[in-house]
């Protein structure tokens, strides 16, 4: 039996559409390897320059101290120790972020989700803050909605993680604030039933031109709040994303220069099961 099959009948123009349609394509996905590469690039730099600082800074101290053990004064010794000892504390806690996000990478491995009255859950965690010297002189307020708090929602999430978020962008709101800091946490649901916690900020904002960028992993949100400046390699926000998602919401920022600026997670919530999606 002989075989029906038909080449399709195509035109010059067509198949001169189609390749070039491919050819753009290729160029676009080509673009996007290399973007990513030059981003991988700089995040490996940020992290080899910050890993670098506060060794430098330890070996320093070690060397200060045996080359002057016999004659130093305690107030000298107080003041080297001072120094190794925050550094210690800074690369300590870069190493836990660099873990974190590696670890945020396979959620199932990292993310252990438990049932959380997430009314009581963030007025915990409010009133912790409120008696937490990190935010000793910031005018703190808790705004959760009446719609919020009516619902009293009951849901699956790791309360360690959304603790650490929470922490990254109250961290955020003092660092960035020029006069005494407002911070403010909330949670509404919005019109489509969804879950949203806010924490907003009266500090100097985020440049517009900046925002989509603030939660790329390894970009310096330092350098969007306060140009020239070099505190770190930004991985908070990073952090803060990754957490988010591995929980099935998504997180924006609005920001005002001069203003303040705030961050929305916003979760859909299945009612019977109280899973975050």
């Amino acid at each position: 039996m002989k075989n029906d099959f038909k080449t399709p009948e195509l035109s010059v123009s067509d198949l001169t559409q189609s390749l070039y349609e491919v050819s753009k394509k290729l160029q676009q996905a080509n673009r996007d390897l290399q973007a990513h590469e030059e981003d991988m690039a700089l995040f490996y730099a940020n992290i080899s320059h910050d890993l670098r600082s506060p060794i430098t800074a330890i070996s320093n101290g070690i060397e200060y101290l045996q080359s002057n053990e016999d004659n130093i004064s305690k107030g000298e010794l107080h003041d080297t120790l001072k120094v190794m000892s925050e550094r210690t504390k800074y690369l300590t806690q870069l190493i836990n972020d660099i873990f974190l996000m590696a670890s945020l990478d396979t959620p199932s491995l990292s993310v252990h989700t438990e049932p959380v009255n997430l009314r009581f859950f963030l007025e915990d965690y409010f009133y912790m803050n409120q008696v937490d010297v990190a935010y000793e002189g910031c005018d703190l307020e808790l705004k959760l909605s009446d719609a919020f708090i009516e619902l009293n929602p009951f849901v699956m999430l790791d309360p360690h993680l959304i603790a650490r978020a929470l922490d990254n962008l109250f961290t955020n709101a003092v660092k960035y604030c020029d006069d005494k800091p407002k911070i403010i946490l909330g949670a509404d649901i919005i019109d489509d039933g969804s879950l949203v916690v806010f924490v907003r900020d009266n500090g100097i904002g985020i440049d517009a031109k900046n925002i989509e960028k603030i939660f790329d992993r390894g970009y310096r949100v330092d350098a969007s709040r306060t140009p020239g400046a070099d505190n770190g390699c930004g991985f908070g926000l990073s952090i803060v994303k990754s957490i988010v998602e591995c929980h099935g919401g998504s997180i924006t920022c609005e920001s005002t220069l001069g203003e303040g600026t705030e961050f929305r997670t916003v979760f859909s919530i299945d009612r019977h099961t109280g899973t975050l999606g």
